[in-house]
């Protein structure tokens, strides 16, 4: 690694404190997704994705440590900021299951561009142990962000197909309440993701 006088460990441990809050909150939201969505195969695969979101806190919060972070309170910013605004913005358009998974890809998208670019910084300041444990997140990440694009792709086959199992959209001028349970029964999906299944890649 390089030396202290090179490398801003300070900085580095304040930016990685906002990555664990950040990464709370994937979790919490993905239980919320994997309670919510009618369709019972995206349940299983927000179940599966919060079960890797707490290692891949334990793994932030880890690096973090080993630049002087001391757990203390929230920290807001960064990504925390960039994934709370998506969550408003939810709020604002609808929350029907296609709207819920299409920005769910984009809050992906984001913890993924966020672990590879510091990859590259870790790889720049000889931390390969860092870069090392932020890469097999990535993978994961990148699993489920395919996974996610699959059952996103599913339901708009389905509502373009007129399928009858599909949940209906918020009706225009309702109340927002995304987190809640929506109208519909469960749909017929194909057998459950396997487990870690994961991100990457562009948004559609």
């Amino acid at each position: 690694m390089a030396t202290a006088t090179t490398v801003k460990r300070d900085w580095i441990a304040a930016e990685f404190s906002k990555g664990i809050d950040a990464e709370q909150a994937i979790i919490d939201e993905a239980k919320g997704r994997a309670a919510s969505l009618p369709d019972p195969t995206l349940q299983v695969l927000y179940h599966e994705i919060a079960t890797a979101d707490e290692r891949h806190r334990t793994i932030i919060e880890t690096i973090a440590t080993r630049y002087g972070h001391t757990p203390t309170r929230s920290v807001a910013g960064g990504i925390g900021e960039t994934l709370s605004r998506f969550k408003d913005k939810v709020g604002e358009i609808g929350s029907s299951s296609m709207q819920l998974v299409s920005h769910d890809l984009i809050a992906k998208a984001n913890v993924i561009h966020w672990c590879q670019a510091w990859i590259k910084a870790f790889e720049s300041i000889g931390d390969a142990e860092s870069a090392r444990e932020l890469s097999a997140v990535v993978i994961e990440e990148t699993a489920h962000r395919d996974a996610l694009l699959e059952g996103l792709s599913r339901l708009v086959i389905q509502g373009a197909m007129g399928d009858p199992s599909t949940p209906h959209d918020r009706p225009e001028g309702s109340p927002v309440t995304p987190f809640k349970k929506h109208e519909g029964r469960a749909v017929q999906t194909r057998p459950a993701f396997a487990s870690f299944v994961s991100p990457v890649g562009q948004v559609p």
